[in-house]
């Protein structure tokens, strides 16, 4: 296991590594491109230009906060931070996002204010067509970069500065466009072209500042994710079935999970507590999940109990939308039985445990007296 941990601490030092390298790439090439095109379009007196370079000051911003993001979330866990720092990466991506979201609506307003004021423009000279034409080239070499990064470490900062890249090379080339047009047909249309950029700004933080909330507010895990964890722990002989599983990211490579495991009521308390702890030992090996299990002990070889659960589920599936039920046992109390379940219903379903219960009370068995706990799925 120490071996493993070690291989887990290599593999996310490699991955902070290539994500810092990725920023410094992105500090150094942006603040040259923003001083190169800012001096054109300071020249050429065009808002189009001087929007897209300070969109390039604002990328260059958003790879420091990158480095220092990534720096941050490499840190250990420690005392104030149990689960670890990881989560930061997402706090960078929405930094990044928030950059970019006031970048644009300050060169939005800027540039309606031109459309209505338009201001003459300088004429074009060719070192303005060279400037433009290589920060497309090294926009769209950023953009190949972050993408190779992101697809070897899947860190949202760097598909956040991917995409900002893969929209700069059409700011960019959109500033080329309105300068080729006004130097062939002496048509100014800057003020039209900057607010496109600044639209084209706005959209993809708008798009980046979405998928930066979403892990932080705690989004659900994939389909695909929950069914493989659950049929890797359906494999395990003595496991009747699984449920509820709940998972919790604190980062790309720190994930958490609570499950519900069935065990056989008569098998003693050392046996399910070997089983269980071999399977969250074996997924975490596996998988790298921090996996906790509930055990719920079921009496599957109570015929009665058997004939009960069938019955009350052919009733409630008549009445409600129901999925499953789970978590079922009958015990004996006062020569009155008790029935517990769980019942998995929709989240449109719009219904309490006491209207259940009552609905039992008069379709099924009225002598039974019904703990039920709604679980929306």
């Amino acid at each position: 296991m120490d071996h493993q941990v070690e291989d887990g601490k290599n593999i996310n030092g490699n991955r902070y590594g290539s994500g810092m390298k990725a920023g410094l790439f992105g500090v150094i090439s942006n603040v040259l491109l923003f001083a190169a095109k800012f001096v054109v379009g300071l020249l050429l007196r065009s808002i189009t230009v001087v929007a897209d370079a300070l969109n390039n000051l604002s990328d260059g911003a958003s790879s420091v906060v990158t480095v220092v993001g990534y720096r941050i979330a490499s840190r250990p866990a420690d005392k104030e931070h149990p689960f670890g720092h990881a989560r930061f990466e997402y706090v960078a991506a929405l930094v990044i996002s928030v950059i970019m979201l006031v970048v644009g609506a300050l060169f939005l307003k800027e540039s309606i204010t031109t459309i209505f004021s338009p201001h003459a423009l300088a004429d074009v000279q060719v070192y303005a067509y060279v400037v433009l034409g290589v920060s497309a080239l090294v926009k769209g070499g950023q953009a190949g970069v972050y993408l190779a990064t992101y697809r070897k470490t899947h860190s949202l900062p760097m598909k956040a500065a991917a995409t900002d890249s893969i929209w700069d090379v059409v700011t960019t080339l959109t500033a080329l466009l309105s300068t080729l047009l006004f130097d062939v047909t002496g048509w100014n249309g800057d003020g039209y072209f900057g607010a496109l950029i600044s639209v084209f700004i706005i959209v993809s933080s708008v798009l980046v500042l979405r998928d930066s909330v979403h892990p932080l507010l705690g989004d659900a895990p994939s389909e695909s994710l929950v069914q493989s964890l659950r049929d890797s722990i359906l494999s395990y002989t003595g496991v009747l079935g699984v449920h509820d599983i709940v998972l919790h990211s604190y980062g790309a490579d720190h994930t958490y999970a609570i499950a519900h495991v069935e065990v056989r009521a008569n098998e003693t308390l050392t046996e399910a507590h070997e089983l269980i702890d071999r399977i969250e030992r074996e997924v975490r090996a596996e998988t790298g999940i921090m996996l906790v299990v509930h055990v719920d002990p079921i009496t599957d070889d109570f015929a009665a109990a058997t004939r009960l659960r069938t019955e009350i589920t052919d009733h409630l599936s008549e009445k409600y939308h129901l999925i499953a039920i789970h978590d079922f046992r009958v015990t004996k109390k006062d020569e009155r039985l008790q029935v517990y379940f769980d019942a998995e219903v929709p989240w449109k379903e719009e219904i309490t445990a006491e209207e259940m219960a009552a609905f039992l009370h008069e379709k099924c068995r009225e002598e039974c007296e019904y703990i039920i706990t709604i679980d929306k799925e």
